[in-house]
């Protein structure tokens, strides 16, 4: 629920059943998320004596869009002071608030799609960044592991042929000083 005042530029011939030319309205607003309605509900407070104006303008989403319908209906209750001049006055000025009010609200729309449709295109930038990330330390981690392994499998076979090598020298070794003890050679 809001109160606001407003000041309205009105005909000269207006002045005198009005005096001031601010308008006092209160207006309800009404935010429906199981219909995705939006509803606005007005109705001035001022010049009641003379007129009273009601205003509901509805606007819903359609489909997946954020196109909105607009709806909007007016009651006057218009005294016999008012004449005809008046009387289309108010509703030119009523149709057109209500325009420029669809007109708003269309625009409201648009840029939160637009913002909606970045912040989409900025997660799968994200996404797409972090998978490729991802791949890449998998990537480097089977190669170091890769590596790893073979600079193991060499380390052993170079073990290996190490230790084959000091049995065969030592077998050797051994066969020389039992065949030949004078030999004097030492292992």
């Amino acid at each position: 629920k809001q109160w606001y005042q407003r000041r309205v530029a009105i005909p000269s011939f207006m002045k005198f059943f009005f005096g001031e030319t601010r308008g006092y309205a209160v207006e309800y607003s009404i935010v429906d998320p199981v219909e995705q309605t939006l509803t606005l509900r007005s109705q001035n407070i001022n010049a009641v004596s003379m007129f009273a104006m009601r205003e509901e303008i509805r606007y819903k989403s359609v489909g997946e869009t954020t196109q909105l319908n607009h709806e909007a209906e007016f009651l006057f209750s218009v005294s016999r002071i008012v004449d005809e001049a008046a009387e289309n006055w108010l509703v030119g000025t009523i149709t057109e608030a209500a325009r420029k009010g669809l007109m708003a609200m269309e625009s409201i729309s648009v840029k939160v799609e637009e913002e909606m449709e970045l912040a989409l295109t900025a997660i799968d930038d994200i996404s797409t960044e972090t998978i490729r990330s991802v791949d890449s330390f998998t990537t480097d981690a089977r190669k170091s592991i890769d590596s790893s392994i073979m600079d193991a499998e060499k380390f052993i076979d170079s073990s290996i042929t190490d230790a084959e090598k000091f049995i065969d020298l030592s077998i050797e070794c051994i066969d020389s000083s039992v065949n030949f003890p004078e030999s004097g050679v030492r292992c």
